[in-house]
């Protein structure tokens, strides 16, 4: 099995497609590292590492985890192949995030809630929202383990830096995305309290100018983050 010390070769690769033309990803730079900790590839956004990885696990097994945590646009899974770890297939913001918030919860599902309260016209209560718990979609140590990776700053710093947008004044776990010719940018993530997340792009599709997810999604994820969690105490990521 893979785990965050498994070390896989970042170096140009042909995967064999479907239709059996071969699919060569790049990473963001165009750049090759070498040999690899997936910790660091992860945190990192190495997408040629990403995609060995989808190939090691399989389509088919990464689509039903993603189903199960609450994203309803990979129904057919025929339409995807290897690009799918790359953003080759759509998603919805408020299913990613919630989605990342099994992370956070231990690995149980969050089923994003829009009303939690309804009241009549003399402010009498009709019906309040009531917690319940939803299935466990993963395993604990696995939602900490991939936690881990994603608060990284230390992994994540040859790519970001470490004083990018994705580091708060309290432990977080974080993820940025950047679709083809710059037309999405996404980040989203997480503290044991809050999960959200960010996407920036232009309403008609067109491209925007070489701005990356963390350029333009993450400062904006930064900001809310911190607004929204400022007076409330620092937590940690609890160990199971």
């Amino acid at each position: 099995p893979l785990t965050a010390a498994t070390m896989i070769e970042d170096v140009r690769t042909a995967f064999v497609t479907r239709e059996g033309e071969p699919y060569v990803p790049q990473n963001y730079d165009h750049k090759w590292r070498g040999p690899v900790l997936l910790r660091q590839a992860l945190a990192a956004s190495y997408n040629l590492v990403a995609v060995k990885v989808l190939d090691y696990v399989g389509v088919n097994e990464m689509t039903t985890l993603a189903r199960s945590m609450g994203i309803t646009t990979f129904d057919d899974v025929d339409r995807f192949g290897l690009a799918l770890t790359l953003g080759g297939g759509e998603v919805r913001l408020l299913e990613l995030t919630a989605a990342y918030g099994a992370f956070a919860n231990g690995g149980y599902r969050v089923e994003p809630v829009t009303i939690t309260r309804v009241e009549d016209s003399y402010g009498r209560v009709l019906k309040v929202w009531g917690t319940a718990l939803e299935p466990r979609v993963m395993d604990p140590r696995v939602a900490y383990l991939i936690t881990d990776i994603l608060s990284d700053n230390f992994a994540r710093a040859s790519t970001f830096g470490e004083g990018s947008a994705l580091r708060l004044s309290r432990p977080a776990a974080d993820k940025t995305g950047t679709t083809t010719d710059w037309r999405d940018n996404w980040t989203v993530g997480y503290t044991p309290d809050l999960a959200v997340g960010v996407w920036a792009g232009n309403a008609d599709n067109e491209p925007m100018r070489h701005v990356t997810g963390v350029m333009g999604a993450a400062p904006i994820w930064h900001d809310v983050m911190e607004a929204l969690l400022k007076g409330r105490p620092v937590r940690e990521f609890v160990k199971p």
